[in-house]
């Protein structure tokens, strides 16, 4: 799969406000490269019992990066971390699959992303 759709940056949130205080929030790069877009369903097609039911507004593939986790920030775009992220569509993750693809046997990371701030 070619990563050719744009730059995206994910970034890493850690809590900086002192307890009973407003949140605030600092942001640390985690991998900012190319990416590519996977397609996705948005519903399952046979629900279980047990299932953990996520919503996944869009789907990426990046080379594969093992320190993104969930919850992590996304961006499509190329931003520093301290950069005002207004004005963009932030994503967090809701799943990263870490592994290869079968095509190029590239180590890829593939991530499900939800949006959080339009």
């Amino acid at each position: 799969m070619q990563l050719d759709r744009g730059i995206c940056t994910v970034l890493h949130k850690t809590p900086t406000h002192e307890p009973g205080y407003m949140p605030g929030f600092s942001f640390t790069v985690l991998h900012k490269g190319w990416y590519g877009e996977l397609s996705f369903e948005t519903a399952p097609v046979y629900p279980t019992q047990n299932r953990e039911e996520i919503h996944v507004d869009k789907r990426i593939r990046i080379l594969q990066c093992q320190t993104i986790n969930n919850h992590d920030t996304v961006v499509l775009a190329d931003v520093a971390a301290d950069a005002d992220l207004s004005g963009l569509t932030v994503y967090e993750v809701t799943r990263a699959y870490h592994g290869w693809d079968e095509e190029s046997a590239e180590l890829i990371t593939d991530l499900s992303l939800e949006v959080i701030r339009p």
